[in-house]
């Protein structure tokens, strides 16, 4: 069988949406990541899952922090939370009590921007959340990423990426067995292993930015094995 060429219009789209998308899951992930590491104090509680922060900012942008407080038991509780802003000069510590109905959600939302900026181009926050109706201490953390680009918001950049890698994703592949087909050229394994790529780095993507940074670490790097065995397939199919 003849070596396929790389530079069909389809191969290169899909690349182009792979390494889109393994940029985008390895900022959130290193953003969590750096986060977990500058507020390391060794406790180790659990995690508390409620703290949601924007993966991306611009330096000219506010951010909104939000934390989701469930109480999916039958009594109100009252959750008693500390939060510690980062910042160069220094940081912010705020703490407060939220009472939270049974079968009920409440929420409380702060603001960040670049006078928080840490370690160059970071914002860090972490929260604790004392014992409470039977959970024992939880903690939550997360970094954003502050780029300096005008313009733009950081949500708007994150949207625009994640699409142009989803359309490159989709598009590419789609023109590159349409043109497989079309010369015969194509292989059952290079097929598989390109909806593999693809899988996973949409994998890589969700669990970064939902702030599962371990597993968005392991997909982040299984997208790199398999983009190097989708470069071979393409040269030794």
């Amino acid at each position: 069988m003849p070596k396929q060429s790389i530079r069909p219009p389809g191969s290169v789209i899909f690349f182009f949406g792979i390494c889109i998308g393994l940029i985008l899951a390895f900022a959130a992930v290193w953003g969590d990541y750096e986060g977990l590491s500058y507020f390391y104090t060794g406790a180790g509680y659990p995690t508390f899952n409620g703290l949601k922060c924007p993966i991306l900012m611009t330096r000219s942008e506010t951010g909104t922090v939000r934390v989701n407080f469930d109480n999916p038991g039958v009594e109100e509780i009252e959750p008693y939370y500390e939060v510690t802003v980062s910042g160069q000069a220094s940081m912010r510590k705020f703490e407060g009590q939220l009472p939270v109905p049974a079968h009920a959600s409440k929420s409380i939302e702060w603001t960040v921007d670049a006078r928080d900026m840490d370690l160059g181009f970071f914002i860090f926050i972490n929260m604790d959340v004392l014992p409470v109706a039977g959970y024992s201490t939880r903690e939550d953390n997360c970094g954003i990423i502050v780029l300096n680009i005008a313009g733009p918001t950081g949500g708007q950049i994150l949207n625009l990426s994640l699409s142009l890698s989803l359309l490159g994703i989709v598009i590419g592949y789609g023109l590159w067995e349409s043109d497989a087909k079309k010369n015969a050229r194509g292989s059952d394994n290079l097929s598989y292993a390109m909806k593999a790529l693809g899988l996973a780095v949409l994998l890589a993507m969700l669990t970064g930015f939902l702030g599962w940074w371990l597993a968005g670490v392991l997909f982040g790097v299984l997208t790199i094995l398999l983009m190097v065995i989708v470069l071979r397939l393409f040269v030794n199919p």
